[in-house]
């Protein structure tokens, strides 16, 4: 080990003979496994480099296979790219994490020949660390919302107009007057402020620190001065004292300020900090001002939906409309129920509680001031309903732009995602309907037979739990099984309205007040980007539901179900999630005409295509996806590398391996794929909760490990069942380490088991998990929490 500046740098240096005999590239692979498993999670820098005698260029090797997949597993990145053997054959490598890239810098990465004789050539590089500039101070404006006194500003609520009735007229009325009366009441209470703070001097330093380092730096300018030996070991000495001074400080703050923290929002915003994932550090294009850049993104967003939607009518006038006409129900719904304070306590302890910068007050002010202002928002909700109007003050959405790809062009706007933020009161009208229409459609049985999406006892295990009985039960058959992926552009933003409120009126038995009040919630809708507090001005939409929003997701589902009709109507299964729709076919190989497979499949993508440009959707053809699931023993028997959609060459190209709801399938279902790409992300974060261990006390160990590790290991766990032992053991070895990191290397020995300690966490090991996730789903099913699904036939 070695450090540069702060940064701990540890260097490993690897060596495999490829002429001992036990030394095989399995075993080898086994045991660097077990290796990486403890050396990724210590905390610094980290540097591999030696001679692995494995030739990592060659893809189709099985060994070169193997140690790749070691490496991925464990989020390495291999630098050297050029032959390292006078046979040729890269067989020397230098090995970093995949996320210290930004802070190691690996460059002019060069092989020499050497005068030895080795046969081995000489592999150089550099090392280039990225390091803080001095101390620097910034003005930031802000309000100090944490020495409010509340009892004077519930006081100054009830004496305010927000208290009296006939002060508010109408929804839109009353939502200007509660915005307005509650921004001039923080303005009083919590005014707007300036304030120095150090962009690079950590709030933990304190008056010991700051001694200790004028004499370590005092001591270092002595030594260089009087070049003695009692000298230089002052400095030495000084050193070391120093940094147990600043450590432990560091290490009582952040303690401190875990332990005191009154939320779990407080916790992991510490957590995010500690562990260099400080989420207001955001990313973005170079531009000469924030309000420039935002005018530029806002023309960007609205420009991209308007070029989707405009090329959709164009090739809608070219085609045929299909036959699919909209069937009607008999059905009907047009009045809201009118909520009560119960109903609204309960809606509010219910719905999210995030904040948007257009919010008059914060939400835990709101909170906290919940009685004072309940007459207003009662009115404002009952307003709302009665009128089936949704207030025009609530209409507007503030967009943050955010980075799809940290490893992409910063600079490119495509590389931007539209992360879309409705105020809090917006929410509370919109959870009002969205529990009346769910009840509504679930007790009309209303919704897609197959879609899991945003309704009661459905998620997106029970969805992928569906697809792979399935798929298992058809492959079980000796039948082949064809699943497709499909992908939409800009799913929620290119919804017609008018299309849409069709189908609430006739095939859902939407009217009166009801179908007026989606009508006024979709129409003059708008957003506006923001970037460090600067604004765009308002860009209105005249399609799409609205993104961010509680009912949004809902209207979609609805907009969709003739999918279902589809694809029954050409013989396919159909599962839905929201925008994710997965269809899969079987056939057998032996008795049916493969061509006449695939011209089903085409017939059946060519009529949802038609069926989507009728309903100015658009089908991404680049990124759906097609899997071929069989078995083994009959590998052979059909092979398809892609499938022509038209006579204008469009194909659509078969993968080995898809994502479904976040699970990987594999065409032979053994879920290795998804396995390792669980214990990567998992590895990551074992890694980053281990370099701030020391801050944290036991409960907040397995509260983070909950969150950040078993929440990966749990997902969608019901599939793992019955895999074998070889991979089941990949998830286990990540268990073992959460439970090193919650008990420490001083309670827990390296050679240790880990059995005892699984007992005392209270944490059942991973094939119990799956068990117990197994029999949860079971008595969910026989108590009617289940979703009611049809037996495949």
């Amino acid at each position: 080990m070695t450090s540069s500046g702060n940064e701990l740098l540890r260097l490993v240096c690897i060596y495999r003979s490829c002429t001992a005999a036990l030394s095989t590239v399995s075993n080898f692979c086994h045991d660097f496994d077990d290796y990486l498993d403890e050396l990724i999670q210590l905390p610094g820098k980290l540097i591999i480099a030696g001679d692995f005698n494995i030739p990592v260029e060659d893809p189709q090797d099985p060994d070169t296979c193997k140690f790749k997949a070691v490496l991925d597993r464990h989020n390495l990145r291999q630098w050297v790219d050029s032959p390292t053997h006078t046979g040729g054959g890269t067989l020397d490598l230098v090995l970093t994490r995949s996320h210290d890239c930004d802070a190691i810098n690996i460059s002019n990465t060069e092989v020499h020949s050497t005068a030895t004789s080795s046969d081995h050539l000489l592999v150089k590089f550099s090392c280039t660390f990225s390091h803080e500039l001095g101390q620097q101070r910034i003005l930031k404006t802000g309000r100090c919302i944490k020495h409010i006194d509340i009892s004077s500003f519930k006081e100054d609520i009830s004496n305010s107009a927000l208290n009296n009735p006939e002060e508010y007229f109408n929804c839109d009325n009353a939502v200007n007057l509660y915005n307005s009366v509650l921004q001039s009441l923080l303005d009083k209470h919590a005014p707007l402020q300036e304030f120095s703070v150090s962009v690079n001097q950590s709030v933990w330093i304190d008056s010991n620190c700051q001694e200790a380092k004028r004499k370590r730096r005092k001591a270092e300018r002595d030594s260089r001065r009087l070049k003695t030996l009692e000298s230089k070991a002052v400095y030495n000495r000084l050193c070391k004292d120093s940094s147990i001074v600043i450590n432990q400080t560091r290490d009582n703050y952040y303690k401190r300020k875990l332990e005191i923290a009154e939320t779990k929002k407080d916790v992991y915003r510490t957590v995010n900090y500690l562990m260099d994932r400080d989420l207001s550090k955001t990313m973005m294009p170079n531009c000469s001002t924030d309000e420039k850049l935002c005018e530029q993104l806002k023309t960007f967003f609205h420009e991209k939906v308007e070029t989707i939607y405009s090329n959709i009518d164009k090739q809608q006038k070219e085609d045929v409309r299909p036959d699919l006409t909209t069937p009607k129900t008999s059905k009907s719904w047009d009045k809201f129920t009118e909520i009560t304070d119960s109903d609204l306590k309960s809606i509010f302890s219910e719905i999210n509680k995030k904040e948007c910068d257009e919010d008059p007050i914060p939400v835990k002010l709101l909170l906290d001031c919940f009685e004072e202002l309940t007459p207003i928002i009662l009115f404002i909700v009952n307003d709302s309903l009665r009128t089936g109007r949704f207030p025009t003050g609530l209409k507007n959405a503030l967009v943050r732009p955010v980075i799809k790809d940290k490893g992409g062009d910063v600079n490119s706007f495509k590389n931007y995602r539209p992360i879309s933020n409705l105020t809090f009161l917006s929410k509370v009208i919109e959870k009002c309907v969205q529990k009346e229409l769910s009840a509504y459609l679930e007790a009309n049985n209303l919704h897609a037979s197959h879609q899991s999406g945003y309704r009661a006892n459905h998620s997106c295990e029970t969805a992928t739990l569906k697809i792979y009985n399935d798929l298992l039960c058809l492959s079980d058959s000796k039948n082949k099984v064809v699943l497709l992926l499909l992908d939409l552009s800009a799913a929620f933003d290119t919804v017609n309205h008018n299309i849409l409120i069709s189908k609430l009126k006739n095939e859902f038995g939407l009217k009166g007040e009801v179908l007026d009040w989606f009508k006024s919630y979709l129409a003059d809708r708008s957003f506006t980007v923001s970037i460090n507090g600067k604004l765009s001005s308002k860009c209105f939409l005249k399609v799409g539901v609205p993104q961010g929003s509680i009912l949004g997701p809902i209207l979609f589902i609805l907009y969709t179900k003739e999918l279902n009709s589809i694809a029954q109507r050409h013989g396919f299964h159909i599962h839905l999630y929201a925008d994710d729709t997965q269809l899969y076919i079987e056939f057998n190989p032996l008795y049916e005409n493969l061509s006449n497979i695939e011209q089903r499949i085409i017939a059946c993508l060519n009529d949802i295509k038609n069926w989507m440009k009728s309903n100015k959707l658009k089908l991404n053809q680049d990124k759906t996806e097609i899997l071929i699931v069989q078995t083994k023993n009959n590998f052979s028997s059909w092979t398809v590398p892609s499938i022509t959609l038209s006579e204008e060459g469009e194909t659509l190209n078969t993968s080995p391996v898809v994502k479904s709801l976040g699970v990987l399938f594999d065409e032979f279902l053994t879920f290795e794929d998804h396995v390792d790409a669980i214990v990567k992300s998992c590895n990551i974060h074992l890694r980053n909760l281990r370099v701030i261990g020391s801050k944290l006390n036991y409960e907040l160990k397995r509260q983070l490990v909950h969150c950040l590790v078993f929440s990966k290991l749990d997902y969608c766990n019901s599939l793992l069942y019955g895999l074998p032992d070889y991979i089941m053991k990949k998830l286990q070895k990540v268990q073992n380490s959460c439970v090193r990191f919650l008990f420490g290397h001083k309670t827990l020995k390296k050679w240790d088991s880990v059995t005892p300690y699984l007992k005392q966490a209270h944490f059942l090991p991973i094939k119990q998990r799956i068990k117990y996730k197994i029999a949860l789903t079971v008595f969910k099913c026989i108590n009617n929490e289940a979703p009611l699904t049809s037996p495949l036939v």
